[in-house]
């Protein structure tokens, strides 16, 4: 009788230790978020993420607001206020989809608290390694994606079934992927976790083995090659400007006192870096676009009519026909998103403080706009948070993120260590980075997707090193004229000569 009962009290102190475990918890959200992208995997991992919601709300309230940890973190007020502004907008709402706007408040929570929170938890060790575990991760599984996708791009081999275009949609790779877009997202998210796993002092800290170089370049570059196939601007931006912020650091962020002179070069050196980089990325494009879809024309392959489903003609080029450019055109420059600007403009005029919930995006539209929006999203972060939450959960919004701003800026650019060994320069790279991307895509806060969850988790990540090296209280002291030297000194030297009078 003692041994069961002992054995019970074990597995319990098991389960608790495993469901109050955040990094577990976190890892296992994102991987299965991820798979919320993946045509096979879609409709399984899409159940799978609402029955975690259960676990992350279990952790809120064990890990965060009965321990009082919620407390800890920095900044909270804004993001309690911000919590209370849209659980506002709901009520006002509440005869219009009440319960997926307050779904959309516990994502929303689950973002703030779990993830961006995570720098309130003792055991930073346990982060160190939750970071390159989820890396390693995401690269090897759309490395493996894409490799097995590739080949079938070079043959021309596309098809449809279950609704979804595999390989190829509208002449752009897809692979696997639902569309393109997130293929050229996923492989962006990639070539940044490959260069986080180049800094020995993160290795070292994650307690794991300093994978080789040659391999991490070769990953990267495959994954740059798919890419470019999958013709996703916002992705191609998304990368150039994590370069761009990331070369800024390494020009910029130099031990010697400023001056004139240095930031001149520096600044001279910075744009002369970003010109050749963009103009090499852009030709590299056009060159992989060209030499694959000769390749696809030479190695032509026709699947059997038993093994797919007709191909829409005005989705993709026909089996019979045509070969596979990758050759995108886009008679609509935007691809739509200044439309849904104007036509966001109609739901702020009549909603403009509170905003009216991303659950009534859809129906509000078909309301208050002929026609509806263009699409079913606003494809706009930004844009997003201010139809859904109203211009006072914008503010709110923004006020958090200007304080995080400087205070990581701070952190980053006044620490005298060397951060070029860490993944700091990265994180807030891809930071930045991301928050350009959120003009073009459903990023941000309102989608419970990767896209989003993974903004949170690295600015969590950041948070830790941001509180390490904390700078907050420091004033800035930015000198751009060198001392003159002081001379004075040798006219007050004694003399021998006695003066008298």
């Amino acid at each position: 009788m003692n041994w069961g009962i002992v054995l019970l009290s074990r597995v319990l102190k098991g389960l608790k230790s495993f469901f109050l475990n955040p990094s577990k918890f976190r890892i296992t959200y994102l991987l299965t978020l991820f798979f919320t992208n993946v045509v096979l995997l879609r409709s399984v991992a899409v159940i799978a993420q609402y029955v975690l919601m259960l676990w992350a709300a279990v952790i809120i309230y064990f890990y965060y607001i009965r321990n009082g940890r919620i407390l800890k973190i920095k900044y909270k007020h804004y993001l309690i206020l911000y919590l209370i502004s849209i659980t506002l907008t709901a009520l006002l709402n509440v005869t219009s989809n009440f319960l997926l706007n307050m779904l959309m408040a516990v994502h929303i929570g689950i973002c703030f608290f779990v993830f961006y929170g995570m720098h309130t938890e003792r055991n930073k060790k346990r982060i160190y390694r939750e970071i390159y575990i989820l890396a390693v991760s995401v690269i090897m599984i759309t490395f493996l994606l894409n490799l097995a996708a590739f080949p079938f791009a070079c043959l021309s081999i596309h098809f449809k079934w279950m609704d979804y275009l595999f390989i190829i949609y509208e002449n752009r790779f897809t692979g696997f992927f639902i569309n393109p877009n997130l293929l050229g997202f996923f492989s962006v998210i990639s070539i940044a976790f490959t260069h986080f796993l180049t800094k020995p002092s993160f290795i070292k800290r994650a307690y794991a083995r300093q994978p080789k170089t040659w391999v991490l370049y070769l990953i990267s570059g495959f994954n740059l090659i798919c890419m470019f196939l999958s013709d996703s601007n916002a992705s191609f931006v998304f990368l150039i400007c994590y370069i761009v912020a990331y070369t800024f650091f390494r020009i910029f962020k130099s031990p010697a006192e400023p001056s004139f002179r240095r930031i001149t070069k520096k600044a001279a050196k910075f744009l002369s870096c970003i010109l050749i980089t963009v103009l090499v990325m852009l030709l590299a494009r056009m060159a992989t676009g060209y030499t694959v879809s000769q390749l696809a024309s030479l190695t032509q392959v026709k699947l059997p009519s038993s093994v797919t489903q007709p191909l829409p003609s005005d989705a993709v080029p026909s089996i019979d026909g045509e070969t596979v450019s990758f050759k995108h055109e886009n008679s609509n420059i935007d691809s739509g998103r200044l439309r849904l600007l104007t036509e966001s403009v109609a739901l702020i005029k009549n909603y403009p403080l509170f905003g009216i919930g991303k659950a009534n995006l859809v129906p509000y539209s078909e309301r208050y706009i002929e026609g509806g929006l263009h699409f079913s999203d606003l494809h706009n972060g930004y844009l997003t948070i201010i139809v859904c939450s109203g211009l006072i959960g914008f503010i709110i919004f923004i006020g958090f993120a200007i304080n995080l701003a400087r205070h990581m800026i701070k952190s980053l650019f006044m620490e005298e260590k060397n951060m070029r060994r860490t993944i700091f320069p990265c994180l807030f790279s891809f930071i930045f980075a991301y928050c350009v991307y959120s003009c073009f895509e459903k990023t941000l806060l309102y989608e419970i997707s990767f896209m989003v969850v993974i903004f949170w988790a690295i600015l969590g990540y950041a948070s830790v090193y941001m509180l390490k090296y904390d700078h907050l209280e420091d004033p800035i002291k930015f000198k751009l004229k060198r001392k003159r030297e002081d001379k004075t000194e040798e006219y007050d030297q004694p003399i021998d000569v006695d003066i008298t009078n």
